[in-house]
């Protein structure tokens, strides 16, 4: 999606957010649903991701998702009604342990479209 000379990469780890600055050490890590941050040209841009994985070497980051958003492709109306729609569904939701997963994942998507929009 994007390939460009950038000054720092935050990204949503599985065990936390992670922030890459130049001549960070070797690094591998898996991905979950957020939003990736990226300073390039003295701008910050967000990508909203569906998990992945992630690889810093040699001052290079390459990210490989299973799904990745740029902000400026979100329709800022339309990510604001899915965020109220997940919500209610999981608030009025099933008890079955899949559907609940597939709920919530369907809510931290939408939260992540809303926070890249911010």
């Amino acid at each position: 999606m994007v390939d460009a000379e950038v000054a720092e990469v935050t990204a949503p780890g599985t065990e936390g957010e992670f922030g890459v600055l130049p001549q960070h050490a070797l690094f591998l890590g898996s991905l979950t649903v957020g939003v990736l941050r990226y300073v390039a040209e003295g701008r910050t841009r967000s990508v909203v991701i569906d998990g992945g994985y992630a690889e810093v070497r040699e001052d290079v980051v390459t990210v490989l998702a299973d799904a990745a958003t740029a902000v400026e492709d979100i329709d800022a109306a339309a990510a604001r009604e899915a965020l109220l729609q997940a919500r209610h569904a999981v608030e009025t939701g099933d008890d079955d342990p899949v559907k609940v997963d597939a709920l919530l994942d369907d809510l931290k998507r939408a939260e992540a479209s809303v926070q890249a929009l911010s």
